[in-house]
Parts: structure tokens; C-alpha cells; sequence
């Protein structure tokens, strides 16, 4: 429990080095992190309400939102969008940073299928790098090491924002990186989405 915490601290601290990571060597191909982290959160959730997921997407392909313009979550047709341009993004931090990616965007359709937040705020982003922090805390036969603590960690810092009056904001590096560190932390303490509700 305090080694997450500990992890936690220790990659915020570190994230403004971070955040200018250099690519890394990945242990997992993409495409076995978006289905298996794909596969075992549709089983945490009895594979009800499933969205459907496209993925490795140029900027610019047609989505049932409109047009690509990065990785997200359509609520219009329940489909969840990754992006080649965000694939290479989170493999400059590795592995981990992908299945962050997939679980964040699981997690808004979460939200939607089960009431927990109807549109699109910074709060309801930073939930859904709380869920994303849960889901992947408790996928079966998926754990996590340091290192993968490590990546997810550096990219939520690198991917925080400033923008406080755009629609799209996020979150700061450090709000986002607390949602998705407290999410892991729930679920080591066997607490769910509990945290996330809050």
C-alpha cells in the first residue's frame, strides 16, 4: 500500500524530468496492450456495455464523432478512438502508458453507461484517470511493476495541461497524475471505484 504512495511521490517529484522522457524500449507490442487491457476490463465488467474500439487511427480519419483529431471516447455511436499519434506518444514512456490510454478511454464510457459523470468536464477527466488507475490495478493477470508505475505516471504528467478556460482541459500534470496514482492505490486496497465517486 505505502509502496504506491511512495511511487506515487516519487514519479511526481520526478515528472518536469520526466515529462521529457526518452523512448524507452517497450515489453509489449500495441497491439497486445490494447487488447488485453481491452479484454480484461470488459471482463470486469461482466462485458456489459462494452464500447466498441477502433484503434491505430491517422489524425484526420473519419470517427462517428466527425473527424480524428486525437484519441477519445465518441458517445455518439459508443466507440472508443486511438490514435497512431498517441500509440507513439505513450511508447516514448513504454508499455504502461498505452494500457493507461485504453483504460482512460474505457473509463469514459463508463461514466456514460452507468451514470457516472453525463458530459465532459476537467472533473470527469480526471475520474477517468481515476478509473483507469483502478482498472488497471485489478485486471486479472495483468500487474503492475515500478517501472510500469513509472510510465503511466510520466505520461499523465506529460499529457496535464494549463489550458483552465478550453473545453478540452484535463487537468494540471499533478491533478493527473494524483487521480490515476489514487485509483491505483484504491484498488491495492481493494476499494474500486469508491475513490473515484468522491
Amino acid at each position: 500500500m505505502n509502496t504506491f504512495k511512495a511511487l506515487g511521490t516519487a514519479a511526481f517529484s520526478l515528472g518536469c524530468v520526466l515529462a521529457a522522457a526518452i523512448p524507452v524500449r517497450a515489453e509489449w507490442a500495441p497491439a497486445a496492450v490494447v487488447n488485453s487491457v481491452y479484454e480484461g476490463i470488459q471482463h470486469i465488467h461482466g462485458y456489459r456495455a462494452t464500447p466498441r474500439l477502433v484503434w491505430n487511427l491517422r489524425v484526420g480519419d473519419r470517427g462517428g464523432c466527425g473527424p480524428i483529431r486525437g484519441t477519445h471516447y465518441c458517445t455518439l455511436n459508443h466507440t472508443v478512438y486511438i490514435t497512431q499519434q498517441d500509440i507513439r506518444l505513450a511508447y516514448q514512456h513504454g508499455d504502461a502508458a498505452l494500457a493507461y490510454i485504453v483504460a482512460h478511454e474505457y473509463a469514459h464510457a463508463m461514466q456514460i453507461a452507468h451514470g457516472f459523470m453525463p458530459r465532459t468536464t476537467k472533473l470527469s477527466e480526471l475520474q477517468a484517470d481515476c478509473l483507469a488507475g483502478v482498472y488497471l490495478g485489478v485486471i486479472p493477470n495483468l500487474s503492475l511493476d515500478r517501472k510500469d508505475v513509472q510510465e503511466i505516471t510520466s505520461f499523465a504528467y506529460r499529457i496535464g495541461d494549463y489550458a483552465w478556460g478550453s473545453a478540452h482541459h484535463h487537468g494540471t500534470p499533478s491533478q493527473r497524475v494524483k487521480a490515476v496514482v489514487l485509483g491505483m492505490q484504491s484498488s491495492a486496497k481493494g476499494k474500486g471505484v469508491a475513490a473515484c465517486r468522491a
